[in-house]
């Protein structure tokens, strides 16, 4: 075959972001969560903001002491913290409170998310999240949400929410406990900086064989003892092709490891993290 000549070789998307595949930047140098896709050998790349310092070749995920807020209920307030059963169709600026938003939070990080209303009035709808004051700038464990596209049905102050944050903003080194798994590092990434991150493709991981031997054509999965590992899916115990319907992954998926490895080495693999 012809070998290519250019490198990054084939990397195609309009992402409109100013900083190479294995750049670092304390300046967001472009949209987070924009994508970039190579047509050469069909890997695929995303931009994100890292809330925690993560090393080459190191699973990522979202933090999700920082990006994810879980249902909480009562939670819709004015201003000053009363609870308002005011918020009205097409309302785009909604006060929320929970003992979980402090002065920690900061300003906009969880913009680009959602606000997810989960019981009472308006559940089941989702609004996109233009930005949003600091944790506790008007009152003690409330925040501001500017809302897109202005609320479809009016809400209730028992109502119940969730934020999630934008998937791509304040990623960290994965843990064990970790769910939203988004990507492998190409490169050193501290807190505060912006880097790519590997979803798709062939790249390589460290290894962590703990849980078992890794082989070629083994599923990968994300350790449950090494911070940014993956490690062998152990279906060992199971008895019968039967009993292969009930395979739980306990763990997230990262994909198929390419190569036998070295336990705490690093092992290529193919990547396969949902987007």
């Amino acid at each position: 075959m012809a070998v290519p000549t250019n490198f990054p070789r084939g990397l195609t998307g309009d992402s409109g972001v100013k900083q190479g595949l294995y750049e670092v930047s304390t300046v967001e140098q472009g949209p987070i969560g924009s994508v970039l896709r190579n047509t050469y050998d069909g890997s695929e790349y995303v931009y994100a903001y890292f809330a925690g310092a993560c090393g080459p070749g190191k699973i990522a995920s979202m933090d999700e002491s920082v990006a994810i807020q879980t249902s909480f209920d009562a939670a819709f307030t004015d201003s000053g913290g009363s609870a308002k059963d005011t918020y009205a169709v097409g309302d785009k600026f909604i006060y929320v409170q929970t003992s979980d938003i402090t002065s920690d939070d900061v300003k906009n990080v969880w913009a680009g998310g959602y606000l997810m209303i989960t019981d009472a009035g308006g559940e089941g709808h989702k609004y996109f999240i233009l930005g949003h004051e600091a944790g506790g700038d008007t009152e003690t464990n409330t925040v501001g949400l500017n809302i897109e596209p202005g609320l479809i049905v009016a809400l209730e102050s028992e109502g119940s929410c969730s934020i999630i944050g934008h998937p791509y903003n304040n990623l960290a080194i994965a843990t064990a406990t970790d769910a939203q798994v988004k990507g492998i590092t190409l490169v050193d990434v501290a807190a505060g900086e912006y880097a790519w991150v590997q979803r798709r493709g062939h790249g390589v991981v460290l290894a962590d064989e703990t849980a078992g031997t890794i082989d070629g054509g083994t599923i990968a999965v994300l350790s449950d003892g090494v911070s940014g590992a993956a490690e062998p899916l152990n279906i060992a115990a199971l008895a019968s092709n039967a009993a292969f319907s009930l395979l739980n992954f306990a763990e997230p998926y990262i994909g198929t490891f390419l190569t036998t490895a070295v336990d705490t080495e690093y092992v290529p693999i193919d990547i396969g993290i949902g987007g």
